[in-house]
């Protein structure tokens, strides 16, 4: 009960302070053209002949004013609506508030006075109707202007923001520009450092240099990839795999692994980084100095879909550093590029290696990167 009641005077609360300036207004009105007219002209009607008909004239004038927003929107049809409507307002005023002074004359003592004569009744309603219909008009066109002017600043005040944002991403593009002039110097930096060193061991260790070569390509490749943003031909990413397992080779002596690729799966545009990371897990967690146990990478296309598998026998002693993170990430981004069209699976087989086996609908790789094969097709 008490809530309702509260939340009937929140109502009236926030009516009140909705509508204070009309409130307002029309008690000062009221008060001026009875009281004050009433004191000039030594004659006061009752409260009731007031109240009932303040009551009609308010009503008559939010009814003109509302009539009058209806007449003109379109504004192309206002011609023709606004001038009827007046006719038809101004018709059914003073037929309804002329029997309703009968009516009030014939079953109250409101009214005081002798009613006045028929002409003079017609005259005194068509000049009251055509009063506040001009004070409904003031306040329909004052009402419009509000609005208008209220619009005006939301859009003024949209554009500035739109401005405001044009200037901040401009600001970010140049910041990113200038990061990515930035992170192609510090590669060349690198790059200038690997050549340096090269030029220097390579007369009294060929074999460190050879080093230095191999580890400059796969630097650069990384750097290459980091801003591509997208995918890498497969025949790039085979020929980093090959470097780095000759540098295993040179860093570790006579390890047994077969890279092997059909010819069709050279220009395959795929997502960076996938045989190298599944090389490199290989080498961290695999054994790979048993020759007759050799691990193997395959990569061809089967029907329409590219596959890509691994085989080897796992390490004598597990590692623990990083173990499945970086397939883990193979898995994250193949989902987020291909999608269900993807498919990736790793086990332990009957022999007891370490199998993976990842396959892509050759429709996907296409579809994963028009733009870039648009690109390539120019070149």
């Amino acid at each position: 009960m008490i809530d309702r009641l509260n939340w009937k005077n929140n109502l009236i609360q926030n009516w009140v302070s909705e509508y204070k300036i009309h409130i307002i207004s029309w008690t000062c009105f009221i008060f001026w053209e009875t009281v004050l007219v009433g004191l000039f002209f030594g004659v006061f009607g009752k409260f009731g002949n007031y109240a009932v008909h303040y009551v009609i004239n308010i009503a008559f004038f939010y009814i003109h004013a509302n009539l009058l927003r209806i007449g003109t929107q379109p504004y192309r049809n206002a011609y023709w609506k606004v001038p009827l409507f007046i006719i038809l307002e101004i018709a059914v005023y003073m037929s309804f508030v002329y029997q309703f002074d009968n009516f009030l004359a014939h079953y109250t003592n409101l009214l005081t006075g002798v009613q006045l004569p028929f002409l003079k009744r017609i005259i005194n309603l068509a000049w009251r109707a055509s009063f506040f219909m001009l004070f409904s008009t003031g306040y329909f066109f004052l009402k419009r202007y509000l609005s208008e002017k209220a619009e005006k600043e939301r859009i003024e005040k949209q554009r500035f923001q739109m401005l405001l944002d044009k200037e901040r991403t401009d600001k970010e593009l140049l910041m990113s520009k200038n990061a990515f002039l930035k992170a192609q110097i510090n590669p060349h930096l690198l790059f200038n450092t690997f050549e340096f060193i090269h030029q220097k061991i390579r007369q009294h260790s060929p074999e460190d240099a050879q080093v230095m070569v191999y580890l400059s390509d796969m630097m650069r490749f990384a750097a290459t990839t980091e801003h591509q943003e997208g995918y890498i031909k497969v025949n790039e990413e085979i020929t980093q795999c090959q470097n780095l397992i000759k540098l295993h080779q040179l860093t570790q002596g006579q390890i047994f692994i077969e890279l092997a690729f059909s010819p069709d799966v050279l220009g395959i545009r795929l997502i960076p980084l996938v045989l190298l990371t599944i090389l490199e897990n290989m080498f961290k967690h695999g054994n790979l100095f048993d020759r007759d146990n050799k691990a193997t990478i395959d990569i061809y296309m089967d029907g329409e879909n590219l596959k890509i598998e691994s085989r080897n026998l796992p390490g004598l002693v597990k590692s623990e550093v990083g173990f499945g993170s970086g397939l883990d990430n193979i898995r994250t981004r193949l989902d987020y590029t291909y999608g269900r069209a993807a498919q990736m699976k790793a086990f332990i087989d009957e022999e007891g290696f370490y199998t993976l086996s990842i396959e892509i609908k050759e429709k996907a790789l296409e579809a994963a990167f028009p733009d870039q094969l648009q690109e390539i097709t120019h070149l």
